[in-house]
């Protein structure tokens, strides 16, 4: 009965279904050398527990790991390219997983039903996340999706039944297509399936009870920042509980910042907009406004802070 193995680096490949089923394999050591992780090579080797993967892999073949129902640590290195569908469907263990940088595919399926995977790291690099790749991970809260990503496939997130908030880095090419131009909430402040799905991918979030949808964008243009406040998105996006006056006063006095100016700085200890309007009747010559907390994120999240202290903005 197998119970360990070491894969040594003349091995460039492990061929498909090479040590499926092998109930009792607990550990396995690659060196680096290998190049390849064929289909299936560990479907179900239910005792597995850990696998690091050499930096001389670049792809993982379609359910290499699944059925792993014990795998409970996943290191994934940079030079790995493609993660192939099904990959870890069904590895229940696994409760946290880093996509390397040099990842630009994400199969099908290929964290289906992870249902203990309650956090996922992207790397910038990927491009496609694949359809469903993480349905029915219900352990799921929150996830951010890269700027690198240009395509988020059918279901890619349906079924995760407990991810309420999603953050979209790839803003800058959503507002090329008229994001923020959009009614994104119903009748029923909800998330606007249709609008969504024309903007993001077909039914990527279905079933997700999503209440958050944050979308950062770099170096945002300040004529573009004023279409963040329209009445239609009051209380969506990174604008929360800010009722239509305070946005009207936000949107007189933002839509004049060319926040790009701002990404370098690591503090913002103030704001303060001298001679600005707030309103037309109600000019200022010394003007330091009173910024509610849902827009002092927004205008992190926009500026592109990475870290930052919590800004004092004092009101007049």
């Amino acid at each position: 009965t197998l119970k360990e193995v070491a894969i040594p680096s003349s091995v460039t490949a492990l061929g498909d279904c090479a040590f499926c089923r092998c109930i009792n394999l607990a550990k396995v050591q690659f060196d680096e050398g290998l190049e390849i992780i064929g289909e299936n090579t560990f479907n179900d080797c239910k005792t597995l527990q850990q696998v690091t993967l050499p930096s001389s892999v670049t792809k993982v073949g379609a359910g290499a790991f699944w059925g792993c129902i014990n795998l409970a640590t996943v290191k994934l290195n940079v030079g790995l390219k493609i993660i192939g569908g099904y990959v870890f469907h069904g590895c229940t263990a696994l409760q946290e997983v880093t996509i390397p940088t040099s990842v630009t595919k994400l199969g099908g399926r290929a964290f289906l039903r992870c249902t203990n995977l309650a956090s996922v790291q992207f790397g910038e690099g990927i491009e496609i996340i694949g359809e469903g790749a993480f349905n029915e991970c219900t352990a799921l809260r929150s996830v951010i999706v890269p700027s690198s990503v240009a395509e988020l496939g059918y279901g890619a997130f349906s079924d995760c039944t407990n991810l309420t908030q999603v953050i979209l880095l790839c803003g800058e090419r959503l507002l090329n297509q008229g994001f923020l131009d959009r009614g994104l909430l119903n009748g029923e402040r909800a998330l606007n399936k249709k609008e969504l799905n024309e903007l993001i991918g077909i039914d990527a979030f279905p079933r997700c009870p999503l209440t958050t949808l944050k979308i950062s964008i770099p170096r945002a243009l300040c004529n573009h920042m004023e279409r963040s406040f329209g009445y239609n998105t009051v209380g969506y996006n990174t604008v929360e509980d800010i009722d239509d006056m305070t946005a009207e006063s936000l949107h007189q006095v933002l839509r004049l910042i060319a926040f790009h100016e701002l990404k370098e700085s690591s503090i913002l200890v103030e704001l303060a907009m001298w001679k600005s309007s707030l309103v037309e009747d109600r000019a200022r010559a010394d003007c330091r406004t009173s910024v509610p907390d849902p827009a002092k994120s927004l205008i992190m999240d926009y500026c592109g802070f990475t870290g930052f202290l919590e800004p004092a903005i004092e009101g007049a």
